[in-house]
């Protein structure tokens, strides 16, 4: 093993011991972690930087006061909107603390995400859901019988990409209700892409000062792509409603 291979290991490992989720001083490891690669980081093809982020447990903090109330507040509001669910993809889900959360809601959840090490994470902290590796555009597995699942979601990682519009787009080929979160600043990046959606509901939650702005549409199942299409020769009728959408829980704002 070379020198460097060996510096590496070290660090990797020393990583882990300091910043485990329950360790002293875990906070401030995980804030100069944060800033040392956040630099390095840019959007697009990002897999191998959003990796590297994985050394450290928990690099975004996920266990914090404020990320969990995010969770609980995109419960609720997709408990509002769409009340019953049977399966739900998770787009970016890292090491599954959300996951917790959203498996309380669908009978059936499976989880993507581009790092490794976080879905091995993912699958221990939730075993009786389905995450592997993979991205918006190439799941590792086959959509559900029914061609589509009850409602996708994608938290907090849509900025990360280089093309927001074909995801957007890939979100509503998947699923037959999409959520979308994204924290205040990233609405420069994000909001543009979602205009002229059909029947788009917009708001925004917030905690301690934090917002995160979210944007919910069930896509038109004749506007799906040519993968998706029934062959002419076994038509049947396309279900066009928005299935089982409420209203949003009070505190939200709607036309954001």
């Amino acid at each position: 093993m070379s020198a460097g291979t060996k510096n590496a290991s070290r660090r990797l490992s020393l990583l882990q011991r300091v910043g485990h989720e329950r360790a002293p001083g875990r906070a401030w490891v995980a804030r100069l972690w944060r800033a040392y690669l956040t630099r390095r980081l840019r959007p697009g093809n990002n897999q191998a930087e959003l990796d590297r982020f994985y050394a450290l447990p928990d690099p975004w903090d996920m266990a914090s006061v404020r990320e969990q109330a995010r969770f609980v507040q995109t419960n609720s509001l997709i408990q509002a909107l769409r009340p019953s669910l049977g399966t739900l993809l998770e787009i970016g889900c890292g090491e599954g603390h959300q996951s917790v959360h959203l498996a309380q809601l669908c009978q059936r959840l499976d989880g993507v995400d581009v790092s490794p090490r976080a879905v091995d994470r993912a699958r221990i902290r939730l075993p009786q859901a389905r995450f592997g590796v993979g991205e918006l555009g190439a799941l590792p597995w086959a959509v559900p019988a029914a061609g589509r699942y009850d409602l996708v979601v994608a938290c907090e990682v849509l900025y990360y990409m280089d093309d927001i519009g074909r995801a957007v787009q890939s979100l509503s080929t998947l699923g037959r209700a999409c959520l979308i979160t994204f924290f205040g600043p990233a609405a420069r990046r994000v909001a543009m892409h979602l205009e002229g959606i059909p029947g788009i509901q917009r708001g925004w939650f917030q905690h301690a000062g934090q917002a995160w702005l979210w944007a919910y549409w069930c896509p038109q199942l004749v506007h799906a792509d040519a993968h998706h299409r029934q062959s002419s020769t076994d038509q049947r009728p396309e279900d066009r409603s928005c299935p089982g959408t409420g209203r949003p829980p009070t505190g939200t704002t709607e036309g954001v």
